[in-house]
């Protein structure tokens, strides 16, 4: 299963709320089945307190296995540069009678 963050929203009223949740599915991000997951999620975190809340926005949670640290080791390149090669120039002159 992917993780998914989904951006959850209370009616506007005297205080309105916002939250973020984080939740699991096996759907797409932003499908209904997707969205109906997260409000799954959503009841079992806030009760029947969020039952006329929607869910505004939901995404895909990047993969971080370890903190500020890159994936992969970055190559270093010590090949010499390849200059382009040079254009060649027309043997036959055009437009010229003669």
């Amino acid at each position: 299963m992917t993780r998914y963050r989904a951006t959850i929203v209370s009616p506007k009223g005297a205080a309105p709320k916002s939250s973020v949740i984080e939740f699991e599915s096996e759907h797409r991000a932003g499908s209904k089945l997707n969205v109906q997951d997260a409000r799954y999620k959503m009841l079992e975190l806030h009760g029947s307190e969020a039952l006329a809340w929607t869910v505004k926005d939901v995404e895909k949670v990047a993969d971080s296995t370890s903190g500020d640290a890159p994936m992969e080791q970055m190559m270093l390149d010590f090949r010499e540069p390849v200059e382009p090669p040079k254009r060649k120039r027309r043997t036959v002159k055009r437009g010229i009678a003669g």
